[in-house]
């Protein structure tokens, strides 16, 4: 087989085995040079292809072309555009090739499939427009994608927005952008939609502000602002993370406009992402903050305790770590800030339990958690044993204290708001302190079957992020919980307050109505 079959026959294995995108992309237009003792010199039309044909791909087209042409092969990639430069320029070029020595690539046995990077083993972080002079960046970081971000009510509609963004055509959503504080979660979401947009086969760049600028600075010092230009005004979309950074650079922001006019004229999408608003950045130029605030913008903002739990499961569960309900709970309580700091948590936690083999206690959460504080850690430490001989009367006793309502009246079938809300609460306590089955929680309270149970446990967890009232009373009967002692649950004959006023009578006899239950909202403790 000679040379031009080889490589003919080379391009074809290449057709079938890498996805239709990456083929068009990166192959469509590599045309063999010439060939001498092995070596094959192919063409490409700029050094954006060429740069990320050498780092991704190369090392397995060496190895398929070896194995079709029989014997050893290695291929150089050299730019080159023969349309203005004669009939004759190809056969000198090559001559010209053959005389230099330097061997950039050798055949090597690897699988066929883009050379990762030490984050990512599967996408690119940025496949994006041709330009010479342009360069490829690092993968994708492989754990950010739409199925490990954790969605509650503080992110909902920034995760909304981004699957919709990927779901709908292209430019339909142009710019969005997205902000929050440090460590919320905006990198991930982006990363997500340039993740799930590759897959799709569109050109997607994701880079940061500040590695933009950068990227622009060397552009600038080789002359090759051209090829930079081309390369993010012809993508389907460009996502720019940390966008504060632009702020008070006048020659970033004036290329960003520029390429989001471009995009916007073509119907295609630029998706940012900042610590802030542009209008709070005030060295930002009037049409920039114009141009960059019109279209969607998605709030993150920290996460409430629902959330911070989810989170914290989340990332606990990945490193097959199991943490007692109470520990976990106090931590969701302890750590306020953003899921980065739960993250860390988790895996400060997984690394003490992998180095010392110790189990995961109070105790141990103390020292692999000196960050919270010796004070506070010292009450973690004794949660666990305080909590194991709580019991689900217990926390009904001490919840129709708090209500002053008796246990008999939570206990029993009354279907008043405030009772019935006191009884899902004392649920929902119970599920999360006591460790008890739901059938168990069910039949303290009043003989309900387990789905009475779960029911009354997913509307209190339902409402807790939206009602402070409700969080309030909840964190105080569970501090109650944990810093009185165990006592014996009182009788249910015994009322725990000693007199009724008329409206309250009214609402649990059910005669007064809403109006009843309404004038009946004040507890009374």
């Amino acid at each position: 087989m000679n040379a031009r079959d080889a490589w003919s026959a080379t391009l074809g294995q290449l057709r079938v085995q890498l996805n239709r995108s990456t083929y068009d992309t990166w192959l469509r237009h590599a045309e063999l040079l010439g060939c001498e003792d092995g070596r094959f010199v192919v063409t490409v039309p700029d050094a954006y292809v060429k740069d990320w044909i050498e780092r991704h791909l190369l090392a397995a087209m060496t190895q398929t072309l070896a194995r079709i042409y029989r014997r050893a092969a290695e291929i150089q990639v050299i730019v080159w555009n023969p349309v203005d430069d004669g009939d004759d320029a190809g056969g000198l070029l090559f001559e010209a090739i053959l005389d230099t020595t330097e061997k950039k690539n050798v055949v090597q046995s690897q699988p066929l499939t883009p050379s990762p990077s030490p984050t990512s083993p599967q996408l690119p972080r940025a496949v994006g427009g041709k330009g010479e002079g342009a360069k490829a960046t690092p993968d994708l970081n492989p754990a950010y994608n739409f199925d490990t971000f954790i969605v509650g009510d503080a992110n909902r509609y920034a995760a909304l927005l981004a699957r919709a963004i990927v779901e709908s055509p292209i430019g339909k959503y142009n710019p969005v952008l997205f902000y929050g504080g440090i460590g919320m979660g905006k990198t991930h979401l982006l990363q997500s939609i340039a993740r799930d947009l590759l897959a799709k086969g569109l050109i997607a760049i994701y880079l940061t502000a500040e590695e933009f600028t950068a990227e622009m600075v060397s552009a600038i010092r080789t002359h090759e602002m051209n090829a930079f230009r081309s390369r993010f005004r012809n993508a389907d979309a460009v996502l720019i993370d940390d966008l504060q950074f632009i702020e008070g650079k006048d020659g970033t922001e004036n290329e960003l406009m520029a390429i989001w006019d471009t995009l916007r004229n073509r119907q295609k999408a630029m998706i940012m992402a900042s610590n802030c608003l542009p209008r709070d950045m005030p060295k930002l130029s009037a049409d920039a903050r114009s141009r960059f605030q019109a279209g969607p913008i998605a709030a993150i903002e920290k996460p409430d305790y629902n959330l911070r739990c989810a989170i914290l499961d989340a990332k606990l569960r990945t490193r097959s770590i199991v943490l007692a309900d109470e520990l976990r709970h106090y931590l969701a309580e302890r750590i306020t800030g953003s899921a980065r700091e739960l993250e860390a948590a988790a895996e400060s936690i997984h690394t003490f339990h992998h180095l010392t083999r110790q189990p995961i206690t109070g105790e141990s959460l103390q020292a692999a958690l000196p960050a919270l504080g010796a004070s506070t850690m010292t009450t973690v430490a004794t949660l666990s044993d305080r909590f194991e001989s709580l019991t689900v009367d217990r926390v009904l006793q001490v919840t129709a204290q708090h209500f002053r309502f008796t246990i008999d009246e939570i206990a029993g079938r009354g279907r008043s708001k405030l009772i019935v809300q006191a009884r899902q609460i004392a649920m929902f306590l119970a599920r999360e302190l006591t460790g008890a089955a739901l059938t168990q929680i069910g039949a303290a309270i009043g003989g309900r079957d387990h789905t009475t149970v779960l029911h009354g446990c997913s509307k209190i967890a339902k409402q807790l992020s939206s009602d402070p009232s409700l969080d309030a009373d909840i964190r105080a009967i569970r501090d109650v919980l944990r810093q009185t002692s165990i006592s014996a649950p009182a009788s249910t004959e015994q009322p725990l307050r000693k007199a009724f006023d008329a409206d309250r009578i009214m609402a649990l006899a059910g005669m007064a109505g809403i109006a009843g239950v309404a004038a009946a909202g004040t507890k009374r403790r």
